[in-house]
């Protein structure tokens, strides 16, 4: 539910309609697209490249996957991160949102639904660029005139002839007088945070450094964690640069699935673990002035697999809960990691 606050434009950056032949053209890979179409404010955190328009509700866009990205860096050193992906589509719905639907850039948006499954052996680190093509499909478009309101995006992901994976994300568009009356008094960025929890060792969690961290040490008799669960309180840091890459007025919605995904890594390890499926689903907003609880268990399927369900509660209520497929990698390289 990341809702981008420093962007007060009246209007996007938006190209002429395409002309008819636009669909023929490849993708291209060789810039990124224009910070504010994607609301970020660093260009390293631009993943998106380019984008064509098939049909009304049908787009093609370019992303790149970069293998030595900050804080999105290769899972075990071998695999790309999957939430790349994640942060691909997300970015995807800001910029077909803008360009395709003449939504202004101050208007917000309201992220209710995200998933994918990836095939890892596609994620596989190597030489060459991850030059990734989304072919999107718009559902359940909702317009106000010309205008976007909300939509469901139906996305595949490939690789030049290689298939990536599949994503879904539902979001809903409002003027800002609209997103202002429900915020309430959580409208704006507030001053300062509340103290944060001590982080947990950056290696339970799949992380390298402390910064990294978004899960903190249960606090001394903490009972919260109910039987069969694990339970951590959740840690934000406005300092992180991808996580905060730009001022927000509450915890976005890619912090919450990195909860998610360092929560399974905690369950599912030790060692390298990859979550190639991911379920999410946001039901409120997480407030930055009010303790927020990452609960957790580790279930096996009735086919064997393991996953992780997980819930984020916020002042007795769940905000965000999600579901991760997850695979835990072998020590050492081999022809079959798993």
């Amino acid at each position: 539910m990341a809702v981008d606050l420093s962007f007060r434009s009246s209007s996007p950056t938006a190209r002429n309609p395409p002309p008819d032949e636009e669909h023929l053209r490849p993708l291209s890979f060789e810039q990124t697209a224009p910070r504010g179409l994607v609301h970020r404010r660093a260009i390293g955190e631009v993943l998106l490249t380019d984008w064509i328009r098939l049909s009304r509700h049908r787009f093609k866009v370019g992303a790149q996957w970069p293998p030595g990205h900050g804080f999105y860096s290769p899972v075990g050193g071998r695999w790309l991160d999957p939430l790349l992906a994640a942060e691909s589509i997300r970015q995807t719905s800001s910029l077909v949102s803008h360009v395709f639907y003449d939504l202004p850039l101050d208007h917000p948006s309201l992220m209710t639904d995200l998933r994918f499954a990836l095939v890892p052996d596609a994620l596989r680190v190597d030489r060459r660029p991850f030059d990734v093509e989304l072919t999107i499909e718009g559902t359940d478009v909702k317009l106000r005139g010309d205008r976007l309101a909300g939509m469901t995006m139906e996305v595949g992901l490939v690789r030049g002839a290689v298939v990536l994976g599949r994503g879904r994300m539902t979001f809903h568009c409002m003027h800002p007088s609209i997103y202002r009356r429900l915020r309430g008094t959580h409208a704006e960025v507030p001053v300062g945070l509340p103290d944060q929890p001590a982080p947990l060792p950056p290696h339970q969690v799949g992380r390298a450094v402390e910064a990294d961290v978004v899960l903190g040490v249960p606090l001394v008799g903490d009972a919260s964690a109910r039987p069969g669960e694990s339970a951590w309180p959740l840690r934000v840091n406005w300092a992180h640069p991808t996580l905060f890459d730009h001022p927000t007025d509450h915890v976005p919605g890619m912090l919450l699935l990195e909860a998610a995904r360092q929560a399974a890594h905690r369950l599912a390890g030790p060692g390298t673990v990859l979550t190639p499926e991911m379920a999410g689903r946001f039901h409120r907003y997480v407030e930055f002035d009010s303790p927020c609880v990452v609960r957790a268990r580790l279930h096996t399927t009735g086919t064997g697999s393991r996953e992780v369900r997980v819930a984020a509660e916020q002042d007795g209520a769940v905000a965000y809960e999600c579901a991760l497929g997850v695979r835990r990698a072998s020590a050492a390289p081999a022809e079959d990691d798993w």
